[in-house]
């Protein structure tokens, strides 16, 4: 079920393209309301982190905010699962997934947003529910055989709306790697075309 704002964003003139700035506006809202600094000190690393991956594309910026041996852990739908690099991705195959995904341009501010529905931190980790946004030209979609929605041709911009919870554990203040829990049914609309 779409949030009321997601309803509200889907027109009949199509989906608006993701924006990344949207996460982190969100998150430096979060870290002006806490007043634990420890709590704060972690939403400003994750900030950095967001900025240096998909503003900057900046892969030393981006590992710097990680534990040297951090590892991400990918579950849900199998073909989501294959396009974040596999189930689990240690160190090295991180900083090589950050940087195929920086030079294909699956990590641009208008590429990939985090629409945060419920966020909880404690001081050993972020996490938050909502749903991802992801920026798919119609051919990569075609690629992979996923049919277009009716109208859609491989010359098209899509959005990928798909339901997601991401866990961020923290290690003496870096973070050890992210889990992330996707669910890559979700939607799939054209981008407006005033938006691509």
């Amino acid at each position: 079920m779409a949030t009321l704002e997601q309803q509200k964003e889907a027109t009949p003139a199509g989906a608006r393209l993701p924006d990344m700035a949207r996460f982190i506006d969100f998150l430096e809202a979060r870290k002006a309301e806490t007043e634990n600094p420890k709590h704060a000190a972690m939403i400003d690393l994750l900030i950095e982190h967001s900025v240096a991956e998909v503003r900057d594309h900046d892969i030393d910026r981006t590992m710097a905010t990680l534990v040297e041996d951090c590892v991400y852990h990918n579950y849900g739908d199998p073909v989501v699962v294959e396009r974040q690099g596999g189930r689990v991705i240690d160190s090295d195959a991180v900083r090589a997934n950050y940087i195929a995904n920086m030079a294909n341009g699956a990590l641009e501010m208008d590429g990939l947003e985090v629409e945060v529905e419920h966020f909880f931190i404690n001081d050993d980790a972020i996490a938050w529910d909502g749903y991802t946004r992801v920026r798919l030209p119609g051919a990569v979609l075609a690629e992979e055989g996923v049919p277009l929605p009716d109208g859609g041709t491989v010359d098209d911009v899509f959005v990928q709306t798909s339901r997601a919870v991401i866990v961020i554990p923290f290690r003496d203040g870096l973070m050890v790697g992210e889990d992330f829990y996707l669910d890559g049914g979700g939607t799939l609309e054209k981008a407006a075309s005033g938006s691509v």
